[in-house]
């Protein structure tokens, strides 16, 4: 694996109810900014090897909005729901390493295992839709190559 993408879902509703985090639907604005990430995404050519997914509602939603050809293909994953930084660490550790491979979960693991892998002293706000383009380097360390957000 050359490139490592961090996505996190678009903005989700607030939950109504007694309606449970893990299904919570997108919402206006969470479904605009999946589409034009999907516009973007399309713009830069940017096509992945592998798609590792939180089964969550919003994060289906946007993977659906954004990526529609990956539906499909996408590894929908339980412990990416609401993973952090550790989690995710183990989860790349297992990840055959061919390609670009897009992770899409939530915060504040997101930010925390982009943190982790760049050596930002300081955690950079990943916010709802946004995107982390990483090349992965030796011992588990990563360079930012470019960012995205709504």
């Amino acid at each position: 694996m050359h490139e490592l993408v961090l996505l996190r879902h678009a903005e989700a509703r607030a939950p109504h109810g007694k309606q449970d985090d893990f299904d919570r639907v997108l919402s206006a604005r969470g479904q605009a900014d999946a589409g034009r990430l999907g516009v973007w995404l399309k713009q830069q050519n940017l096509r992945f090897d592998q798609v590792y997914a939180s089964p969550s509602v919003r994060t289906r939603s946007t993977l659906a909005s954004a990526l529609p050809d990956h539906v499909l293909d996408a590894h929908l994953l339980p412990q990416l729901y609401l993973a952090d930084r550790e989690v995710l660490q183990t989860l790349l550790e297992q990840i055959p390493p061919r390609g670009r491979v897009l992770l899409l979960g939530h915060n504040p693991g997101m930010e925390q295992f982009a943190g982790a892998l760049c050596g930002w002293l300081a955690p950079r706000a990943l916010p709802t839709c946004g995107l982390l383009r990483l090349r992965l380097e030796a011992a588990g360390k990563a360079s930012l190559i470019e960012s995205w957000q709504p």
